[in-house]
């Protein structure tokens, strides 16, 4: 399970192989049922940039290099309000150019200008505090609109959404099995948490 960010940009003034992507905080693959990892770069991550009011899981920078000194453009800068993992034996995260399949007829010139005729194509696979569970996210960065998740009507009832209420059902059964796994989800959560901030107190000492 991942969510999938695609950016625009145009090539005329960003060509593709100047593009590069850099995720910081993402969990390695053996970590991406644990939430908070351990021994991951998210942990030190989450130290530094984090507070109670608006926490982040790492960030996510897109940006286009250029001249002999690989001078930075940055085309786009996000916080992740969810954790992510690496894929396997994987140290970066996936992202591909993809053609935008946009037209403009109409003006060559200005759509040269203005145009973003490629995206790119970032997948971030979603790391949960347990195996087992799916996350539904409301959003894929801090900032972003935020959707109801409960109105998505593919959404499985037996899949859990974190900030959000268990889809109803006409089943009583099937709703206690929700509340169930929401409370499971939510103290496995905390758990986690508590983990990590034992781990931060530890460090601190030392």
């Amino acid at each position: 399970y991942a969510v999938t960010l695609r950016v625009g940009f145009p090539t005329t003034q960003f060509p593709s192989r100047t593009i590069r992507v850099k995720v910081v905080g993402a969990l390695k693959y053996e970590d991406r049922h644990s939430a908070v990892g351990s021994g991951s770069m998210m942990t030190d991550y989450i130290a530094k940039q984090n507070d109670d009011d608006n926490p982040s899981y790492g960030s996510i920078r897109i940006v286009s290099v250029s001249g002999s000194d690989d001078q930075e453009t940055v085309l786009f800068n996000g916080l992740l309000p969810r954790p992510i993992h690496l894929n396997h034996e994987e140290d970066e995260v996936e992202f591909e150019i993809e053609d935008s399949g946009i037209k403009n007829d109409v003006d060559i010139h200005i759509a040269e200008e203005t145009c973003c005729d490629r995206f790119v194509s970032i997948t971030m696979p979603k790391a949960v505090p347990m195996h087992g569970l799916v996350l539904w996210w409301d959003c894929p960065i801090i900032g972003f609109p935020k959707i109801d998740v409960s109105s998505i009507q593919d959404r499985n009832v037996s899949n859990l959404s974190l900030g959000s209420a268990a889809n109803n059902t006409s089943s009583s059964s099937s709703s206690s099995s929700n509340v169930a796994k929401k409370d499971a989800f939510q103290k496995a959560w905390d758990e986690a948490h508590d983990m990590f901030r034992e781990k931060m107190k530890k460090k601190e000492k030392q």
